[in-house]
């Protein structure tokens, strides 16, 4: 119930339990008094009221009812029978007051109903002001909680997905470093001996064409072992304190070449100033060679290729994030939730092994950090790592 409608309901059951022709609150402003809810109350009634409201000396004497806090009656203005005027102020700093019309007869005990529905209209305004104030901030929290879950579960199905994909790394990196180990040693005997052999052939030998293509399968094959050995990470790690952009840098010089001749446009956005992180030099320019050379693959005919580095905070914790852009083929949505399986490629007629990804994938995850990917299919790319940020304490 709005305050007007509670007035209205006051006034009524007042001037219905006393003798009251008609009662009416009025409140006062800078512009003076004027009318607010009323009760049998005619336009005649109304303009009389009206007037007398405009009236100097009635509103220095209403407003000495105000100020005292106490009731007031003098002769009805409106010439009924053996009537009174009667005002009763609000208690509780309103500025209104109610004004009554009843008999010269009335009694104490009307009187007293009046009084107790000014007390009575001033405690529901506050309550209703309360209840309001109380509603809004549940509201509010009510809001924020919302969103912190949201978060959380977020966070939590992020996680669940880190978990997931770690596991599927780790059963397939004990595997593949099982597997590396086994055909690194006959691979190189095989490269060596195939080499010794070509070196002891005559150039027109009918089966150097055959040794050759041998050899080179032999080296391919040993690049795959190697990659193998990278993704089980079987080597030591180490982690020093180290600038992103000089990484970012070092990429660029080693890849200028092939941006080139693959008609690649390269943009650097890399933010000045950024704190340096923990992290093994080696393993995380693998990571930005991986990146770049996937969005090479990804622009055939050429493109734009971008690179950014800068600070973002997510769920609360601060990471230095480097994001590989290119607007190239993109990748087909029923691929986009494989893309870090190890073997998985869409590039193996073209000598993909499906590795480079899931390489990537499990250093930054080694680094406590994340990798996250958006793609769509014939518009490009874009793979963001996050690397969580550690002060770095002055010795």
């Amino acid at each position: 119930m709005t305050k007007t409608s509670l007035v209205e309901s006051v006034l009524k059951e007042a001037c219905a339990l006393t003798d009251a022709s008609w009662a009416a609150r009025v409140a006062y402003s800078a512009n003076g008094w004027h009318l607010l809810e009323s009760h049998r109350l005619s336009k005649k009634r109304a303009l009389v009221l009206h007037d007398f409201l405009e009236n100097k000396s009635n509103s220095a004497w209403l407003g000495g009812a105000l100020t005292g806090g106490h009731s007031r009656s003098r002769a009805c203005i409106f010439a009924e029978d053996s009537c009174k005027m009667y005002v009763y102020p609000a208690l509780g700093g309103d500025e209104w007051l109610f004004i009554v019309s009843m008999k010269e007869s009335s009694t104490k005990e009307s009187q007293r109903i009046w009084r107790l529905a000014s007390m009575l209209i001033c405690n529901a305004a506050l309550d209703v002001t309360n209840q309001t104030s109380e509603l809004m901030r549940a509201v509010s929290e009510l809001e924020e909680t919302q969103q912190e879950l949201r978060a959380r579960i977020a966070a939590q199905r992020e996680a669940e997905s880190r978990l997931v994909q770690a596991a599927k790394l780790a059963a397939v990196g004990e595997m593949a470093a099982g597997v590396a180990h086994e055909l690194n040693n006959p691979l190189t005997s095989v490269v060596g001996f195939t080499e010794l052999s070509l070196d002891a052939l005559p150039s027109d030998s009918q089966v150097r064409a055959d040794l050759e293509l041998v050899l080179r399968e032999a080296i391919r094959a040993r690049s795959v072992v190697r990659r193998l050995l990278d993704f089980a990470r079987q080597r030591e790690v180490m982690r020093v304190r180290a600038d992103i952009n000089e990484i970012v840098d070092d990429v660029v010089t080693l890849t200028k070449h092939l941006l080139l001749t693959s008609s690649v446009e390269l943009r650097l956005q890399l933010s000045p100033g950024l704190p340096w992180v923990l992290i093994d030099r080696n393993q995380i320019k693998q990571v930005v060679i991986n990146l770049v050379n996937n969005a090479l693959y990804a622009m055939p005919q050429g493109g734009v290729l971008s690179i950014q580095t800068d600070t973002v905070v997510r769920h609360g914790v601060s990471y230095l994030a480097l994001a590989v852009r290119d607007n190239g083929i993109g990748i087909q949505p029923e691929n986009l939730g494989r893309i870090f399986e190890p073997f998985f490629t869409t590039r193996g007629d073209k000598g993909g092994t499906g590795l480079g990804l899931s390489v990537t994938y499990g250093i930054i995850t080694e680094h406590g950090g994340v990798i996250e990917v958006e793609s769509q299919f014939n518009a490009g790319s874009a793979f963001t790592v996050l690397l969580p940020l550690e002060p770095l304490h002055e010795s």
